[in-house]
Parts: structure tokens; C-alpha cells; sequence
């Protein structure tokens, strides 16, 4: 389930890119003058991640995306009696093979994610904190219109290293949170 949620929420289809001006555009597509693109994950919606990113070329080959997650997890996957939701921040280094924002491009990012929530242990309430680090590899696809209008596709996979923080130190504690985890699919 880790691995399907983590490949949907990398997948992206974007709102719109902004478009930056050059003197001479006699025989340039207004596409190709594009250096920047906001985007957001409509896909994610249906599992409760908010995502939002903001692409910026520094050269023609060479982008930075930086993204916001926030995951509103629902009742429907996590388990009865634990509320938790997630925050994240993505920077992604992107090198764009064929150059500008029409381009497939591959890359490598780094995922700071934290998990918090709260659950009863023997009928008594305890809150806890999963803080999460991933480091890994993506590709992808952004097929940039002449509006403005941009659509991108992208897949990844990475390795993550997790710290685990509770009120309630004891087994029953523990056994929720690993129920959380299970069904969630973190581990």
C-alpha cells in the first residue's frame, strides 16, 4: 500500500506555469520561453494529500521543485480510534534531457515528512510523532502547452528513515501505532 500511495502522489497534473518574456521570439514557441510551473496533484485528492509545487529552470537542463504536502489521512484507512495527519516538504533537483519545461526529466529529491496523531491505550489517550526522512530517484514527463496550461506525469521511489516519539511508552501504545503503521503501509 507504502509503495502504491507514494508512486500516486508523485504522480502530478498541473494548473498552470507562468511565462516569462524574451525580446526575440520570432521563431520560438511561446512554450519554450516557459521557466517556471505551478502545479498540484488532483490524483492525490481521492486519498486526502493536498500537494502543491513550484518548479523553477535555473538552465535550460537544470530545474529545482520545492512541494508542500499536507495528508488529511481518513477514517476509511486509518484504523478505528487513532487520528493522526501528515505534513511534508519535498525540495527535488530535476535535469530535463531534452531542455526547458516540455521535457522528460529525471531526478533526485529529498522528503521530510512528519506524522502526528493521537490513540487510547487501554481506554487512556496518548499522542504520538513519526518523523520521517526520504531520500531517492524520480522521472517524469511535463508536456507544456502554448497557454500556459502544462500536464505532468511523474513516478519515484525512495528510502526512507523514521524516529518514532510517544506519550506512552507501553505495549498496548505501541501495538496502536503499529496497527496505524500496517494500514497505512509506512514500514
Amino acid at each position: 500500500m507504502k509503495k502504491y500511495l507514494f508512486l500516486i502522489a508523485l504522480f502530478s497534473a498541473a494548473s498552470n506555469v507562468n511565462a516569462q518574456t524574451n525580446n526575440d521570439t520570432s521563431n520560438i514557441e511561446p512554450r519554450d520561453e516557459f521557466k517556471q510551473a505551478i502545479n498540484f496533484c488532483p490524483i492525490a485528492l481521492a486519498f486526502g494529500i493536498y500537494s502543491v509545487n513550484y518548479e523553477r529552470l535555473l538552465t535550460v537542463h537544470h530545474g529545482i521543485m520545492i512541494r508542500g504536502d499536507y495528508e488529511s489521512i481518513p477514517k476509511r484507512i486509518a484504523p478505528e480510534g487513532i487520528n493522526v495527519d501528515a505534513k511534508a516538504a519535498i525540495v527535488n533537483y530535476r535535469y530535463h534531457l531534452c531542455g526547458g519545461m516540455n521535457s522528460l526529466f529525471v531526478g533526485v529529491f529529498g522528503r521530510y515528512r512528519v506524522f502526528e496523531g493521537d490513540a487510547l491505550a487501554n481506554e487512556i489517550p496518548f499522542d504520538f510523532t513519526i518523523s520521517e526522512f526520504t531520500v531517492g530517484a524520480n522521472l517524469g514527463k511535463r508536456w507544456v502547452f502554448n497557454s500556459g496550461f502544462n500536464i505532468t506525469l511523474n513516478a519515484g521511489y525512495g528510502h526512507f528513515m523514521d524516529q518514532l516519539n510517544t506519550t506512552d511508552k507501553s505495549y498496548e501504545a505501541a501495538q496502536e501505532i503499529k496497527r496505524f503503521t500496517n494500514d497505512y503501509d509506512l514500514y
